[in-house]
């Protein structure tokens, strides 16, 4: 029995899934507000229930997204891969939106926090250019004109002309993964699931101690 487990908990709502001989069965939506830390361990156990705790593979989405959201989803699985002895790859949340055909390319416009937007390209399991990032409306509108293909969007809030709102789809994680060849899993497996990240990391340098700050005393 081959059972491919999905986790995706890069947007406000988590979801997993579990696929068996191209056959969803079970599949669940939680709500948590980009936490996930807690809400996300009963349809856990009710998706190894239903694939009797012993899934082929384990697919994590990787975003963008909600970081802290990914981690924890990133985290769950590779717990249960450990625990398990299941292998885990991960891919891209966006490569996963629900209201795509598997093999289309499109564009996923996103919240970049800070004044900012990025936007990528997708096409298959793979994100082909980007994530590239926007800090004006201008620049994103002016983007958004030149290409002719669909442009969706995980994020409720945006409101750009032309932008269709999606999510992300663990049913779709499955199916994606189950159809990778030996060779592709084998490469995914090879680099563990991180969450993708939309900047470099912001590291601040300590400050120097000031004339005012009282010494201790010896």
């Amino acid at each position: 029995m081959n059972a491919t487990l999905a986790i995706d908990t890069s947007t406000k709502e988590g979801r997993v899934s579990v696929l068996i001989e191209n056959n969803i069965i079970f599949n669940e939506v939680f709500t948590s507000e980009r936490s996930h830390n807690s809400q996300i361990f009963a349809p856990l156990e009710e998706a190894l229930m239903s694939c009797n705790h012993a899934p082929s593979l384990i697919v994590v989405g990787t975003g963008p997204g909600s970081y802290t959201g990914i981690r924890i989803g990133i985290a769950a699985g590779l717990g249960l891969s450990m625990a398990l002895k299941a292998p885990i790859i991960g891919i891209p949340s966006i490569c996963s939106a629900e209201s795509t055909d598997p093999n289309s390319l499109y564009h996923v416009i996103g919240d970049a926090r800070r004044g900012s937007w990025y936007v990528a390209t997708v096409k298959g399991h793979q994100i082909i250019s980007g994530p590239e990032l926007f800090e004006s409306v201008e620049s994103l509108n002016e983007k958004i004109k030149i290409k002719k293909e669909q442009f969706f969007s995980f994020d409720e809030n945006l409101s750009f002309p032309g932008i269709e709102k999606t999510n992300p789809c663990a049913q779709k994680l499955a199916r994606i993964a189950a159809e990778l060849s030996n060779e592709e899993i084998k490469e995914l497996r090879s680099v563990p699931p991180e969450p993708i990240y939309l900047r470099a990391p912001f590291i601040t340098q300590p400050k120097k101690l000031g004339k005012n700050v009282p010494k201790l005393d010896s």
